[in-house]
């Protein structure tokens, strides 16, 4: 696994999104966690520079970050996910509750399960040709992208560009994991902190009251004026949010 790694003090492990690597969700905030946090940063496997996975799956993605963190000597860890990540630290904190102190989950969550009879329909060849398709149009699509943030032109240079152009391998590994995840993802045993960009037009703030009810003791705090990727639009505010979490 490729990762970043920078600063001292409490693990903080960020898990990206699906859209791309480590570098492109985290690279406004790490330097700025740094300052309080030990923080690790990996490529999940198959995006940046990170080897893919034989079965991808929520479980197999989880306890290979936590042999990363075996790897690096490092116990205990806050663990941010943000979009697909944030449902891959579910799957952490559930797993390896011992390991993961508090959860914080970023515009993003809970997968709901999908029922055998649907899993054969869906591995019919035309069918599955179709639900890879419909994946890449809900998620990877330039009108999917212009509807998960704010202000676009403030973004990165070439930040929808990047996406566009791994739409095919991302959005396949994604629509795999999915697949081969068996079982609904188990409330968080953790504390739980929901950091969402309130004007999100992908998974709206809805979606974090509704997780916010599912998961016991919640906290849900909006960040105003950001979309799907608040690090990225607001990355003050990001950071003062994740930095209270040590108090």
């Amino acid at each position: 696994m490729h990762f970043w790694r920078g600063g001292t003090g409490p693990g903080l492990l960020l898990l990206h999104a699906a859209w791309g690597d480590a570098e492109m969700s985290w690279s406004r905030v790490w330097s700025q966690l740094s300052s309080t946090f030990m923080v690790i940063a990996p490529d999940l496997p198959g995006f940046g520079q990170s080897s893919g996975l034989p079965r991808p799956s929520l479980a197999a993605m989880a306890q290979l970050l936590r042999q990363l963190l075996d790897a690096l000597n490092v116990d205990r860890v806050i663990t941010v996910g943000n979009s697909f990540g944030a449902a891959i630290a579910i799957q952490f904190a559930g797993d390896f509750p011992n390991t993961a102190s508090h959860l914080v989950l970023v515009n993003g969550g809970y997968i709901p399960p999908i029922s055998g009879l649907a899993r054969k329909l869906i591995a019919l060849p035309l069918l599955n040709q179709g639900f890879r398709l419909l994946i890449r149009q809900l998620s990877f699509s330039s009108y999917a992208l212009k509807r998960s943030f704010v202000n676009a032109p403030k973004l990165p240079p070439d930040f929808f560009e990047k996406i566009l152009q791994n739409a095919l391998p991302y959005a396949k590994i994604t629509f795999n994991t999915i697949m081969n995840s068996t079982g609904p993802l188990a409330m968080p045993p953790v504390p739980t902190l929901l950091l969402w960009g309130a004007q999100d037009g992908l998974m709206p703030l809805k979606q974090a009251q509704a997780l916010q009810r599912w998961i016991a003791g919640a906290e849900l705090i909006p960040i105003a004026g950001a979309g799907h990727m608040p690090q990225v639009e607001r990355p003050e505010e990001f950071v003062a949010s994740i930095k209270s979490l040590r108090h």
